[in-house]
């Protein structure tokens, strides 16, 4: 009965985990039981470093500087003197592991059948919380949910491995105007001070400081600071210059003929006590933040009942940036993230479920489709109640503010951000659950075996493409006409002419097969004449459209480690012509081990370019600025 048990867990997991965006499928109440489990011990983990970063506070005689209540009352974020910042949660549920103080100093604990007692090394000697560098076990939750240390699972006093349960070290904090008092699951207080009106930071209009440069630009960043004694840059991106002028309470900066993604200028301060003090400034030169033509994006879903979406940068130096919208706001992006687009300088998303999901949870984000400022990430705008009566959203295509077109479960709507006015496009009904390519000014939709073509201000189909079998994937190409995939027999890629509609050339598939599986992304994608596509699987396949040839060029799987399940298909960057591809290793805990591989596929033999692991939460997809252009 228990291994049917365990099956039947098993298998409800993969149902969840599939139908996160299921248009059908009805498995709320499910998803929320084994979510709530999931939550939990996510939870726990971010916790670990919590409880290490309170008590190496006490430790170290750091000092307060911010308490910031979190959405749902649900806890706070405290940060520090040194500008790190913790989220300290308000648990119900204590975990079996835990923290008491011996003579001054916290040490780990673990209880068994309501005892608690100090965990020890194998000689029988405590294990510190936090110490010095090196010398604190690492405390972590293994990917099947136990608790380990130095990665080896613990036992309990029954000699069993400990499962991870509970949701939080902390009851709860208590502020005056003085301290922060951190009370602990077993009721047992840290206390630790406040700054008393120590401060250094950058100023910026809405608290979180990014600023942008034309190349070779000169700026005065201004700076707040009160009891501080001395100050120093400690760290700057390469080639930008910085000198500090203190009596007029700026940072002179100076930006580089060139350069790539986001740095940080960080400055610090000491006070009389000699307590360190930290100011950060996020700095990006014009056209190559966010907007660089060679970076990179993936777009994070989420989780449903859990999580809301997130988004990844890797800029041109292959640098990996994580959960940038939400470091550049301060606020998050919508709950179940499905697809972007970038226009005219402003970058559009578009999430399934908004502020609130189909069971009736609410979520604390900046809404169901969010306007950001392509080069800097900064929101412009938001809207939410405005698209109440779209069901489940997916996709977007963007011709300007005016002309927003978006599908759901009941076909495309046409948003106008300007006026807020959205109107269904009469005829639309199974626009299918995939991208939406924008050509010539039109946007071209999916439809089974039709392609449907609108145009601006136009709330009817202008024209209707049929095609011979279903299609997988619509994409631009190079040239201004659009490629396209259909899974009859034999699969075939198709080249249309975005003016006249008509077909320039098909081709054969020989090798591999084009279809788009159960992902909400194209079947293929393309970098000039040269298209690859995987069918949904770890081989990755050519085709050269002018010749016609189709090769299988890599199995992802013997390259990378983990590389079993591909979430969305692969993307090609239309410049560089490296082939990204994301996968997880499996349903269950296992999606978070996961794999961001970049290929480069031109060489004589395949070549693992790079392999981010462990970043994504169920990627939406793949996205170059360079396609936007």
């Amino acid at each position: 009965m228990k291994k049917a048990v365990n099956y039947l867990f098993i298998l409800l997991s993969c149902v969840i985990i599939f139908n996160s965006c299921s248009d059908d499928y009805d498995d709320s109440f499910l998803r929320e039981e084994i979510n709530k489990i999931k939550t939990d011990i996510e939870s726990l983990k971010k916790q670990i470093t919590s409880v290490e970063s309170v008590v190496d506070a006490l430790n170290k005689g750091k000092v307060i500087t911010g308490v910031e209540a979190l959405s749902d009352n649900k806890g706070h974020k405290i940060t520090f003197n040194d500008g790190t910042s913790i989220e300290v949660l308000n648990g119900e549920k204590a975990p079996v592991i835990g923290v008491a103080d011996s003579q001054g100093t916290y040490y780990w604990t673990i209880t068994t059948d309501g005892k608690t007692d100090f965990l020890t090394d194998k000689d029988g000697n405590k294990l510190q919380v936090s110490g010095k560098d090196g010398e604190s076990p690492k405390m972590a939750i293994d990917s099947e949910g136990y608790w380990t240390i130095n990665g080896t699972r613990i036992k309990d006093a029954n000699d069993s491995y400990v499962k991870a349960q509970g949701d939080s070290f902390f009851k709860e904090i208590v502020e005056d105007e003085a301290t922060v008092t951190f009370v602990l699951a077993d009721d047992s207080e840290i206390i630790i001070p406040k700054s008393q009106g120590t401060f250094l930071m950058f100023e910026s209009e809405d608290g979180n400081p990014s600023f942008v440069f034309n190349p070779n630009q000169a700026k005065r960043l201004r700076i707040k600071f009160a009891n501080i004694q001395s100050m120093e840059i400690i760290s700057k991106p390469e080639g930008w210059t910085t000198n500090i002028h203190i009596p007029d309470k700026y940072v002179n900066v100076v930006a580089p003929k060139e350069g790539h993604g986001i740095g940080e200028i960080r400055l610090q301060g000491l006070d009389k006590n000699g307590l360190t003090f930290l100011a950060i400034a996020k700095v990006s030169i014009t056209g190559s933040g966010f907007s660089a033509i060679d970076g990179v994006f993936i777009l994070n879903e989420g989780n449903m009942t859990t999580e809301n979406g997130s988004l990844i940068y890797i800029s041109p130096d292959g640098q990996l940036y994580d959960r940038i919208y939400a470091n550049m706001n301060g606020t998050e992006l919508g709950n179940v993230e499905q697809d972007m687009f970038i226009n005219n300088g402003k970058i559009y998303f578009i999430s399934q479920n908004g502020r609130k999901n189909p069971i009736g949870t609410g979520f604390v984000n900046d809404g169901m489709l969010i306007v950001a400022n392509s080069e800097t990430m900064k929101k412009e705008a938001s809207y939410n109640d405005e698209l109440s009566i779209l069901s489940w959203p997916t996709h977007l295509g963007v011709l300007n503010e005016e002309n927003i077109f978006i599908r759901d479960n009941s076909g495309v709507h046409l948003f106008n951000s300007t006026s807020k006015e959205l109107k269904f496009v009469n005829g639309t009904k199974g626009a299918a659950k995939n991208r939406m390519a924008v050509v010539n000014n039109k946007v071209f939709v999916p439809a089974g075996k039709k392609i449907f073509v609108l145009e601006a201000g136009n709330t009817e189909i202008s024209q209707t493409i049929e095609m011979d079998a279903t299609i997988s994937g619509v994409v631009k190409s190079k040239d201004g006409h659009i490629w396209v995939s259909t899974t009859g027999s034999p699969h075939k890629i198709s080249k249309i002419n975005s003016q006249t509609y008509s077909v320039i050339k098909a081709n054969d598939i020989t090798e591999g097969k084009v279809s788009a599986g159960s992902a909400a992304t194209p079947g293929i994608t393309a970098k000039g004449d040269t298209l690859y596509y995987s069918g949904a699987s770890t081989k990755i396949y050519r085709h050269i459209f002018t010749t016609g040839e189709s090769k299988l060029m890599v199995d992802a799987k013997t390259y990378v480690d983990n590389a079993n399940i591909v979430y969305n298909n692969i993307a090609v960057h239309p410049r560089t012509g490296k082939v990204y591809l994301n996968t997880i290793k499996a349903f269950g805990w296992d999606f978070l081990i996961n794999n961001i591989s970049v290929f480069d596929l031109e060489s004589t033999t395949p070549v693992l370019d790079n392999n981010y692991q462990n970043y994504t939460h169920f990627p939406a997809g793949i996205f170059f600025p360079a396609d936007f252009k």
